[in-house]
């Protein structure tokens, strides 16, 4: 049953798969790429810093990017059929969310494999300082974990009552217009709500705090 269910999504999400899996091999090439001389065989280190600190916003906008579309490929399908498809097979309702949850995970774990593959591979061609070390495997972990955050966040949302989540939807949408209005007439010094909302997102046990920290291919 896992097979199947993961052969489904599979199908939906490839490109976006394949092309995320490019983009991995990308990101420490052209960090690397860049970096500057500072004398034969001799890098720059704030330089090399500097490369390697941008290459970490972009596998999280990588991690963000290939999280949400995983997210909705996985009940775009059911959802336009009102969830037929689901309710015709002979398993339970909860086995076959954790089975499309265990599938969405899996097809995220394919990029972070090559994001530690890619990164370790480049990382060993590029003759580093000696005090500079490369950490593919541990950034290919906290890849995976951290696309898992708002893969599962996205995949609670669309996995319930379609009339529920267009009622989340509506009501996040209201109160971010009203505070924005707020703010804009003087009401408020600044958008509370939504910073109050960020806050809890990012704050130190938020959800998404592991994105306000750096996910660096090389370090000391």
């Amino acid at each position: 049953m896992f097979r199947a269910v993961l052969y489904t999504q599979w199908k939906w999400t490839r490109p976006v798969i394949l092309l995320a899996v490019l983009v991995a091999g990308y990101i420490p090439v052209n960090a690397l790429r860049s970096m500057s001389y500072k004398s034969a065989g001799t890098y720059y280190i704030p330089s090399l810093y500097q490369s390697i600190t941008s290459a970490s916003v972009n596998y999280q906008l990588l991690a963000l990017a290939v999280a949400v579309v995983v997210a909705i490929s996985a009940w775009q399908a059911d959802g336009q059929r009102q969830h037929v498809y689901a309710l015709s097979l002979p398993v339970p309702r909860w086995q076959f969310v954790l089975l499309r949850f265990a599938a969405g995970a899996a097809l995220l774990g394919v990029v972070a494999v090559a994001v530690g593959l890619f990164g370790g591979v480049a990382a060993a061609i590029a003759p580093l300082p000696a005090m500079l070390h490369a950490y593919p495997a541990g950034l290919a972990v906290r890849f995976w974990l951290g696309t898992l955050i708002p893969f599962a966040l996205i995949f609670a949302l669309l996995a319930s009552n379609p009339r529920r989540v267009k009622l989340v939807v509506a009501g996040v949408a209201t109160i971010v217009v009203v505070d924005m209005l707020l703010a804009m007439v003087g009401t408020t010094d600044k958008p509370l709500l939504v910073g109050w909302f960020l806050d809890g997102l990012y704050a130190g046990n938020g959800p998404l705090a592991a994105f306000l920290s750096k996910w660096m291919l090389i370090d000391v």
